[in-house]
């Protein structure tokens, strides 16, 4: 008797590829994204955020309304008319300040003569002052000595020095619409020229000559 297993071998070949193409996918290029597919950014996202660190990044570089930033103030050619020696570029910063009860915050710009001294100019308009009203605070330091002085154009001024060496000494400058100090900190054992006061209230001028009353 003939067998039928050549019939059902040859049965089965033919089928094989109707069965493997029937088990295939779809072509991938043509499949749409399944819920396990990573999601792509989205465009109006990416916009918001981009739109928030830009708003972000102003928040905290912006100074006081109506007060340009500090380094606008002063630039290298200023303080070295003041103080008789080359500055290099400026460097930009900001600080807060708490004296007694009042605590205020401050645009600043650094600037620094290598190896002899730093001077920082340091700007605050009312809308800085985050505990106690816009004032002209009086310095209080411990081991230093504070002196009224006069700056033209100013409504009241300070001159605060440490008492021991090397120098550092503060001009704080009052107006009626801002306030600025001019922090001077002098390098150990450095021997400067002239009058570090006068210096620092000639400074002031130039800066109360850019920034108006």
């Amino acid at each position: 008797m003939r067998s039928h297993r050549g019939f059902l071998a040859i049965a089965v070949l033919l089928l094989a590829p109707v069965l493997a193409g029937c088990g295939e996918d779809d072509d991938p290029e043509n499949s749409p994204p399944t819920s396990s597919s990573p999601d792509l950014p989205d465009a109006s996202n990416a916009e918001t955020s981009a739109t928030t660190s830009e708003a972000t990044s102003e928040a905290t570089t912006d100074t006081s309304a109506g007060l340009p930033p500090a380094c606008d103030v002063l630039t290298p050619a200023d303080v070295e008319a003041a103080f008789g020696v080359p500055f290099g570029e400026p460097s930009l910063g900001g600080g807060g300040t708490t004296e007694q009860d009042i605590v205020w915050q401050s645009d600043d710009c650094n600037f620094e003569a290598e190896d002899l001294v730093e001077v920082d100019f340091a700007l605050t308009g009312p809308d800085d002052f985050t505990a106690g009203e816009f004032q002209c605070p009086e310095p209080r330091a411990i081991a230093s000595t504070v002196t009224p002085v006069e700056v033209p154009g100013a409504v009241e001024a300070w001159w605060d020095r440490d008492d021991a060496p090397p120098l550092e000494a503060t001009l704080r400058v009052c107006t009626e619409a801002y306030i600025f100090d001019i922090d001077l900190e002098y390098e150990d054992g450095v021997d400067f020229q002239g009058d570090p006061m006068q210096q620092s209230i000639a400074l002031a001028e130039t800066a109360l000559g850019v920034l108006g009353g």
